[in-house]
């Protein structure tokens, strides 16, 4: 007659448990990254049916983007071009041009993707002129900003400018004002723009935190298994 016996030594208790609770964490951890992700989109998705508000040029813009409209005119001669942009793996800019509000305000609009065709002479895009009503995505500006070696900044002299990710300290340098802390993205059915293909979220889709919360969790059960199989010993009479 025969009976199984359990019985791990201490180290192998010890190095297992605190790795099944690490794994279990970590599946746990992604599979409600995947989860607020999912939330995040279905938010996404639904700015594009909201009715456009007035911009408020005194609201920062955030993390959620809002639907507005603004009235103004655009100053062409003071575009920039926001670098390292592709589209379809083609390199390019986004052409960032002020919209001076009808309140004297100044924003940032952001007309789309344009192809990369040189650096020495960067091109200049045309503009609507005279009074433009303009709707698109109010949200915030990227984080890195343009800062030279002594950690200041200078106004600029030409237009246009190849720009890294400007925040709003760097756009008020370069213009010599202060501006709007945001940036609108020009609707994509909006006249006046170029390639328009907003990603309001970059990071990975929920879909993919569900598989790596999948492999933890996998991986999990395979630690937790072989612990067993390993110390579970069948005694003989």
């Amino acid at each position: 007659m025969s009976r199984w016996r359990f019985q791990p030594p201490m180290w192998a208790v010890l190095a297992t448990v605190p790795a099944l609770a690490l794994l279990l964490a970590l599946g746990t951890w992604q599979l409600r990254r995947g989860e607020q992700k999912a939330e995040l989109l279905t938010q996404y998705a639904a700015v594009a049916l909201q009715t456009a508000r007035p911009l408020d040029p005194s609201q920062a813009g955030g993390a959620q983007p809002l639907r507005v409209r603004a009235t103004g005119h655009y100053e062409a001669q003071r575009q920039l071009l926001l670098d390292n942009q592709s589209s379809h793996q083609r390199p390019g800019f986004q052409v960032w041009t002020p919209l001076r509000l009808d309140s004297g305000a100044l924003v940032v609009v952001n007309r789309g993707w344009i192809p990369l065709t040189g650096r020495a002479h960067p091109p200049s895009p045309p503009a609507p002129e005279g009074t433009v009503q303009v709707e698109g995505y109010w949200r915030a500006l990227g984080r890195a900003g343009l800062r030279n070696a002594e950690g200041g900044c200078q106004r600029a002299v030409a237009f246009p400018q190849i720009v890294n990710y400007p925040d709003a300290a760097d756009l008020a340098c370069l213009y010599g004002e202060p501006l709007a802390d945001g940036e609108l993205l020009l609707a994509p059915e909006a006249p006046g723009g170029f390639v328009r293909e907003w990603h309001f979220d970059n990071g990975f889709p929920p879909e993919r935190h569900y598989g790596y919360a999948a492999q933890w969790f996998a991986l999990a059960a395979t630690l937790l298994f072989l612990f067993i199989k390993l110390n579970l010993k069948r005694d003989h009479d």
